[in-house]
C-alpha cells in the first residue's frame, strides 16, 4: 500500500495530522489504557528526493513502507538500575527507492516492562523482565521493532574475593561429589508460588558457591558459602528474586551450581527448568492427618489457613471432597463409621452434618449435590450403592448400584460424569482388589446411567483407584497401588481417557526417572487443579518421597506424606508421558502427614472486588477499570474474553490461540 506524504505532512493540509490523530507540532505523550504505552511525536521530515527540510514539502515519491531502527534492541537492568532511554528511529521507505525519517504514532505493547514516550524513546519500568513489540504506524502503514528488558541481580553478602570469582569461568574439572536433590531437572513451575529451595549434596562447610539462573530475561547470581546439608533460598529482599524470575520469563530457565572448595574450582552441576506463564488457580484443601483437621493453602502463601467450623461434637474432619467452583465442602467425620457433612468454604460454617456413614464422598461442581455411601457403618462394609443427595439433605434421590462395592468416586469437573471404583476384596479402608468405572450423571432428573468398567487391574498393582477428572473433563488421573491404604503401599499415578481405550503411566510426576525404586512407588491420590493455567493442567498428589536433604526419612512406617504439584500437557497424547517432574508445594508444614490434597477455585468475588483473572470472579470476568487501571470483577467480557476469563468456545477468547478449558480462556501448550 502506498500513502502520499502529503495527506499527512504536506504544507496544503496543515491540520490533517490533528484530524487524523497524529501530532504536527514539536511532539509528546501519552499513556494507553490497556493496550501498552503511546506516544505521538513530529520529527519534520525530508522526503527523500528533495530538500525537504522544515517545511515538509514533498515531490511526487510516495511512501510505500515503513522502517524501525534499530529493529531489535535489548535494554540491560544491573540490580535495579535504570539506563537511559532508548532511541529508536522510523524511516520511511519511498516508492523510487528513497529513505527518510518520518513522523510516526508510536506505541509498546508491555508497559509493564517499559514505555515509549516523546520521538520513539524507550524506557524500561525496572518491574519486570520480558519482551514485547514496538510499533511505528503512519495510517495503515506499520513497522515493528522486538525490545527486550533483561533484569540482572547479583547477590554477594559474603563479599568473596575477585580473584576466587575468576576463578569459576576458568574451571575445566568436573565435581566430584556435588550433586543438585531438588528441584529436579526439567521440572515446569508456574507463577505466582514461593520460590523453591535450591538444595545439594557433597559440598564442605566452608566450600564457596556460585548459584546463577538465566532466562532470556532474567539473570542471577549468588555467592557465598552454604554448609551441608546446603540448601539455599533465593533472597526475597530488597527484591523477591523468584517472583522477578517467574514472571519475567516464560519457558526455559538455566540454573547451574558451582563449587570451590579451597583448591579447585569445579564446572558447574546444571539443569533446565521451565516457566509456564499463568499463576496457579485457587486454593488446596488437604487433610493434617496430625491435626486430624482439613486445612487450606493458596499457591503463594507461606502457611495453611485453619478455617472449617466444627459442627458440635466433632472433633476430627478427614476425608474430603471440594466443589469445582471452590463454594462447598464435604467431608466425613469422627473416623470410624464415618458420617458425611457440608460445609460452605467462605467462612467455614457448617452447611449440613448428618449421623449417615459415608467414608468418601463427591461433590457435584456448583456443590448442589453430594455422591456418599463408601462404606455404610463402622466395620467400612457396603451395601453395594452409592447414594445422590442434596448438599444439605440425606434423603437419596438416586443410586448407583454395578455390583461389587463402589467408592472413591470423583465428579467430572463439567458435572456429566462420575468415576468411581469397585473393590471385590477387603473392607472399604483396606482392599487390594478393584478396578476403575465411569457413569453418567444427571441432577434433574436425578439418575446414573451407562454405567462400565474403564481400567482393570494387574497382578502388580491389583489396586486401582481415587480418580480426578482433568479441568477439560477429557481425562482422569488416578491410582494403581498395592493396596488402598496409602501407608507401606506402592503406588504410581495414571492416566486414562474417559472411555479407557488411551491408558499412560505418568513416568515423570511419579520420578521414575529421577528416583531410586523405592521413592519413585510413593505417589497417591491425585487431584486435578479445575483451571489450566501457562499451557498447563496442574495435578496435586500426595507422595512419601524424600524432599532433597530436608525430608530424608525412608522408613516406610514413618516417612512424611507431602502435596507435591506436576505439570501435565493439555493434549495427552497415546504413548507419550505427558507429565513432567514435579515439585514440593511450598507453605505446608514439614511436621505434618498431609493427604487429601483436593484442589477447587478460591471462594468467587463480587462484582467490583479486585481479581487478577476471570475464574477468580463470581460473574466470570476481570477487567481493567479504565479510571484507576486496576484489574476489578465483572459480569461484561467488553467484547471478548481474555485469559482466564470465562468462555463457551474458543471463538469467545480474545486470542485465537486460547483454548475454552472448563469455561475459562486457557493458553494452548507451550512449545
Amino acid at each position: 500500500m502506498a500513502i502520499d506524504l502529503r495527506s499527512f505532512f504536506g504544507v496544503v493540509l496543515v491540520s490533517c495530522a490533528a484530524a487524523a490523530g497524529y501530532a504536527c507540532d514539536s511532539g509528546g505523550s501519552t499513556t494507553a489504557g490497556t493496550g501498552g504505552s503511546e506516544s505521538t511525536a513530529s520529527n519534520n521530515p525530508t522526503n527523500a528526493g528533495g530538500s525537504g527540510g522544515s517545511t515538509g514539502a514533498f515531490t511526487d515519491p510516495q511512501i510505500v513502507s515503513l522502517e524501525i531502527d534499530p529493529p531489535t534492541a535489548t535494554i540491560n537492568i544491573d540490580n535495579g538500575v535504570i539506563p537511559a532511554a532508548t532511541d529508536f528511529k522510523v524511516y520511511g521507505l519511498s516508492s523510487d527507492g528513497g529513505k527518510a525519517e518520518v513522523d510516526a504514532q508510536w506505541t509498546f505493547n508491555r508497559p509493564d516492562i517499559a514505555q515509549v514516550a516523546g520521538e520513539g524513546d524507550v524506557s524500561a519500568t525496572g518491574l519486570l523482565g520480558g519482551v514485547g513489540t514496538l510499533q511505528a504506524s503512519i495510517g495503515p502503514l506499520v513497522a515493528n521493532a522486538q525490545v527486550t528488558v533483561k533484569l540482572a541481580y547479583t547477590n554477594d553478602p559474603e563479599n568473596v574475593p575477585q580473584n576466587i570469582k575468576d576463578l569459576f569461568d576458568g574451571a575445566t574439572t568436573g565435581d566430584p561429589t556435588m550433586a543438585l536433590v531438588y528441584p529436579y531437572d526439567k521440572t515446569v513451575f508456574p507463577r505466582g508460588l514461593l520460590g523453591p529451595l535450591i538444595q545439594w549434596n557433597g559440598g564442605n562447610a566452608a566450600d564457596i558457591y556460585r548459584v546463577h539462573i538465566e532466562s532470556p530475561t532474567f539473570e542471577y547470581t549468588g555467592w557465598g558459602t552454604v554448609p551441608p546439608p546446603s540448601r539455599y533460598a533465593l533472597p526475597t529482599m530488597p527484591n523477591d528474586i523468584w517472583r522477578k524470575l517467574s514472571d519475567s520469563s516464560d519457558g526455559d530457565v538455566a540454573i547451574d551450581v558451582q563449587r570451590y572448595d579451597g583448591t579447585t574450582a569445579y564446572l558447574p552441576v546444571a539443569q533446565t527448568w521451565k516457566i509456564a506463564p499463568g499463576n496457579l488457580a485457587g486454593t488446596i484443601y488437604y487433610w493434617e492427618v496430625n491435626q486430624g483437621n482439613v486445612v487450606r493453602l493458596q499457591p503463594g502463601a507461606s502457611a495453611p489457613e485453619q478455617f472449617i467450623q466444627k459442627p458440635a461434637g466433632v472433633t476430627c474432619v478427614a476425608c474430603h471432597s471440594v466443589s469445582a467452583d471452590g463454594s462447598t465442602l464435604v467431608a466425613s467425620f469422627h473416623g470410624g463409621y464415618s458420617p458425611w457433612g457440608t460445609f460452605n468454604t467462605n467462612d467455614g460454617t457448617s452447611i449440613y452434618a448428618t449421623d449417615t456413614s459415608s467414608g468418601f464422598q463427591a461433590i457435584s461442581p456448583d456443590g448442589s449435590h453430594v455422591i456418599w455411601g463408601h462404606w455404610i457403618d463402622g466395620g467400612f462394609n457396603t451395601d453395594g450403592a452409592l447414594k445422590l443427595s442434596t448438599k444439605d439433605s440425606n434423603a437419596v434421590l438416586a443410586t448407583l448400584s454395578p455390583g461389587g462395592a463402589p467408592g472413591h468416586p470423583a465428579w467430572s469437573k463439567d458435572g456429566n460424569k462420575v468415576a468411581f471404583s469397585i473393590r471385590t476384596n477387603g473392607n472399604g479402608l483396606d482392599f487390594t482388589q478393584s478396578t476403575l468405572w465411569i457413569t453418567d450423571v444427571t441432577e434433574s432428573p436425578p439418575a446414573f446411567s451407562n454405567t462400565g468398567i474403564i481400567v482393570a487391574n494387574d497382578a502388580t498393582r491389583p489396586t486401582v483407584t481415587f480418580p480426578t477428572f482433568s479441568p477439560d473433563s477429557q481425562w482422569i488421573a488416578f491410582e494403581r497401588s498395592t493396596q488402598a491404604r496409602s501407608r507401606g503401599a506402592q503406588s504410581e499415578i495414571w492416566l486414562t481417557n474417559t472411555d479407557g481405550t488411551v491408558q499412560v503411566e505418568l513416568d515423570n510426576a511419579n520420578g521414575k526417572t529421577l528416583l531410586s525404586d523405592d521413592q519413585n512407588s510413593t505417589s497417591y491420590e491425585p487431584t486435578f487443579n479445575p483451571v489450566a493455567a501457562g499451557g498447563y493442567f496442574w495435578l496435586v498428589i500426595v507422595t512419601e518421597r524424600q524432599y532433597g536433604n530436608v525430608l530424608t526419612d525412608t522408613n516406610v512406617n514413618s516417612r512424611m506424606k507431602q502435596l507435591w504439584v506436576t505439570a501435565i500437557d493439555t493434549n495427552p497424547q497415546p504413548g507419550v508421558d505427558p507429565s513432567h517432574p514435579a515439585f514440593w508445594l511450598p507453605g505446608q508444614e514439614l511436621n505434618n502427614q498431609n493427604m487429601r490434597g483436593e484442589w477447587a477455585l478460591s471462594p468467587c468475588k463480587q462484582i467490583g472486588e479486585d481479581c487478577s483473572a476471570g475464574y477468580e470472579c463470581c460473574d466470570g470476568y476481570c477487567i481493567q477499570d479504565p479510571v484507576d487501571m486496576t484489574f476489578k470483577c465483572s459480569d461484561d467480557s467488553g467484547g471478548c474474553s481474555q485469559l482466564g476469563d470465562a468462555c463457551d468456545t474458543a471463538a469467545d477468547c480474545c486470542d485465537p490461540s486460547n483454548q475454552c478449558i472448563n469455561g475459562f480462556c486457557a493458553n494452548d501448550v507451550p512449545d
